[in-house]
C-alpha cells in the first residue's frame, strides 16, 4: 500500500513548541492503520523504520540563511528532495499531510504533482502569532499560509477558535475544515478521502 506522507519541520528531537510532542504522540497511533512516512528536518539524511512508520530526516544542503523566508524555501527544496525519494520508493502516496506553514509549501507542490489529496493541520497562523500583519516578513508568511490553505483539499484544526479564525481572516470555506483533535478524528478524515 502507498503511504500517507506527513511533512513537518518540527518532529523530535527538533522541538520549538508543542507541535513536536503532539506529532510524536499522534503519528504512531495513525501508523497502526496506514503506512506512514514522516519527512522532517535533520542534521543529515537518515531513514528510521519501525513497523508501519518511517521517519525520513533530511539534512539541509545549506547551513546558513540570511532570512527566515529564505530558510523556509531552502528547507522546502530539501523536503521535496526527500519526498521524491519516498514517492519513487513507494510508487506514490495516498495523500500528503503537512503540519505547519513552512512544510505546506512542499506539501502543496508534491500533491499537485501527484494529483493526490493535500491536507494541512493548522495549529496557529501568522495573525495569531504576530497579532497583525504589519511588516514584509509577516506579509510573506501570511501570503504563503493563505495560498496553501486555499489549495488544501482539507484543513484540520483542533478547536473552534482556529476554525472561525480561518473562515473570517483567511476566507476559507468552512466545508473543508474538519476537527482533528485525536487520532480517531484524523483517521475518519483519512478514510473520507482515500
Amino acid at each position: 500500500m502507498k503511504p500517507i506522507i506527513h511533512i513537518t519541520w518540527e518532529y523530535p528531537p527538533f522541538s520549538i513548541g508543542e507541535l513536536s510532542n503532539w506529532l510524536y504522540d499522534i503519528i504512531p497511533k495513525l501508523a497502526k492503520y496506514y503506512p506512514l512516512v514522516v519527512v522532517t528536518r535533520g542534521n543529515e539524511d537518515s531513514i528510521i523504520k519501525s513497523n508501519n512508520l518511517t521517519i525520513y530526516r533530511v539534512g539541509s544542503l545549506h547551513k546558513t540563511y540570511p532570512h527566515v523566508l529564505i530558510y523556509a524555501h531552502m528547507l522546502n527544496l530539501d523536503f521535496v528532495r526527500a519526498v521524491s525519494n519516498v514517492i519513487h520508493s513507494n510508487n506514490g502516496a495516498l495523500l500528503i499531510h503537512s503540519h505547519d506553514w513552512i512544510s505546506s509549501i512542499a506539501a502543496y507542490y508534491v500533491s499537485s504533482y501527484l494529483k493526490c489529496p493535500f491536507l494541512i493541520s493548522v495549529y496557529t497562523t501568522e495573525i495569531k502569532r504576530a497579532g497583525r500583519i504589519d511588516s514584509l516578513l509577516k506579509m510573506g508568511i501570511f501570503d504563503i499560509e493563505k495560498k496553501c490553505f486555499k489549495n488544501a483539499d482539507i484543513i484540520i484544526v483542533k478547536n473552534e477558535e482556529i476554525k472561525n479564525h480561518l473562515i473570517i481572516d483567511y476566507n476559507i470555506d468552512e466545508n473543508k475544515i474538519f476537527f482533528g483533535r485525536n487520532h480517531d478524528e484524523i483517521l475518519s478524515i483519512y478514510r473520507r478521502i482515500i
